[in-house]
């Protein structure tokens, strides 16, 4: 009896050069611009600790690091509030002018490649933290042009991976050569920024694939053949079109399902032995749509059929025929879900038929879905029509396994004409 049950629920990314005699030029190959008949007046300004080791071999050029305990959220509300002052991206406020000895900045080239990786080969990496060793500041003039240039020797604030660490740290270059200098705080608020924005609209991504695409595995063999156990489907949300006929359709179970099983003859056997048969609540299915809104639907021999036109007063029709083939357990069922002229099946209690009115046709909002193994469905044979609420979309192709790949094939459909009253065999 619980083998039976569970049977029954079977069925996812330099410039100018500034050369005043107190200063000497890098070794590293930054590209230079010579400015000839340069006279300047020099101020240096210069901190020789920043330039030198500790005895113990301790690095003094590194930032101050926070202690352990401050608040990281107080500590990212100040980088903002700064940030918020200072600008975001290419709009923030650039402070080569104002940089002086001790400050960590962030030098940075936007979207120039060539002005990139010209800094790069002496030595200055665009998004790096670098703390200022020396600031000297000059005037003079060029030709007939006055020119005000700063001179910055700087290294990194942090050790660096070593296939870019440089043993002629702390390099010399005129502030000019970058394009934009952030404080440390305006740069790390805008990473922060720049970060959520990111993860907010990879998370927008995925909700929305969620909201209208899912990826479905087959549990059972109730769709054989054009459906294996073990298939990943894909199925797209039903919002702009309706399921028509020959679609397979992944939905909710209906209430309905819970109350036939209850009807059947195990379900009664249960509940006579006070045995709980479990829930069809939080599985999915996917069935094979015979009948949408509109159509005149039935069953005889246990395959659905669709009435297409009828002539001769009715008694002469063209039948669309699901060929599902009889349900392994027929008796477990009331007889009426395997042969009868209406979508619907009214079960009383007793498990037969009642003698409610009831239509031919599917209603709005109604789908009669059978599976393409019927020896192995529970479907709308036994419970009557899927209403539209339960349907989460349409499945069209199967995606795995690679020798599966390719559009879902279509149902065991035939067009008959018969006489009304034969059996499905006589069609």
């Amino acid at each position: 009896m619980k083998h039976h049950a569970l049977a029954l629920l079977a069925g996812l990314g330099l410039g100018s050069a500034f050369s005043p005699a107190s200063w000497k030029a890098p070794s590293a190959p930054l590209t230079r611009i010579a400015r000839a008949h340069m006279h300047t007046t020099p101020t240096r300004i210069h901190n020789p600790t920043l330039l030198s080791e500790t005895e113990d071999g301790g690095d003094l050029n590194s930032p101050s690091q926070p202690p352990p305990n401050e608040n990281l959220l107080s500590k990212l509300l100040s980088n903002l509030r700064t940030a918020a002052s200072d600008g975001f991206g290419t709009r923030a406020k650039n402070v080569g002018s104002t940089m002086g000895v001790g400050d960590v900045v962030v030098p940075l080239c936007n979207s120039d490649l060539d002005k990139r990786t010209s800094l790069a080969q002496g030595g200055l990496y665009s998004g790096v933290e670098y703390i200022i060793c020396d600031i000297e500041e000059g005037s003079g003039e060029e030709g007939e042009r006055l020119v005000d240039e700063r001179i910055a020797t700087l290294k990194p604030a942090y050790p660096l991976r070593p296939h870019l660490e440089r043993s002629d740290w702390p390099i010399t270059l005129p502030v000019s050569d970058v394009p934009l200098w952030l404080n440390r705080a305006t740069y790390e608020a805008g990473t922060a920024v720049g970060t959520l924005m990111l993860a907010g609209t990879y998370l927008t991504i995925a909700a929305t694939l969620a909201t209208f695409v899912r990826i479905v595995g087959v549990p059972s063999e109730s769709m054989e053949p054009a459906l294996m156990p073990g298939d990943a489907v894909l199925v797209t949300r039903s919002i702009l079109t309706k399921p028509k006929a020959n679609d397979v359709v992944f939905f909710n179970p209906p209430s309905e399902l819970d109350d036939a099983i209850a009807n059947s003859k195990v379900g009664r056997a249960a509940a006579t032995e006070k045995v709980t048969i479990a829930s069809t609540k939080g599985k999915q299915f996917l069935k094979r749509v015979v009948g949408v809104p509109g159509d005149r639907v039935g069953v005889r021999d246990s395959n659905p059929y669709v009435t297409l036109q009828c002539s001769d007063g009715d008694t002469h029709c063209e039948y669309r025929v699901d060929r599902t083939g009889a349900y392994s357990r027929p008796d477990v069922f009331s007889g009426a879900s395997w042969n009868r002229g209406t979508p619907t099946i009214n079960l009383g209690r007793g498990g037969e038929e009642s003698n409610a009115d009831r239509s031919q046709t599917l209603e709005k909002g109604q789908y009669f879905v059978a599976g393409d193994n019927g020896y192995r469905s529970v479907d709308s044979r036994v419970w009557g029509p899927l209403k539209e609420k339960y349907v989460f979309g349409t499945a069209h192709w199967v995606i795995y396994p690679i020798k599966h790949f390719g559009p879902i094939q279509t149902g065991p459909f035939a067009v008959e004409k018969g006489l009304i009253g034969e059996s499905a065999s006589d069609l």
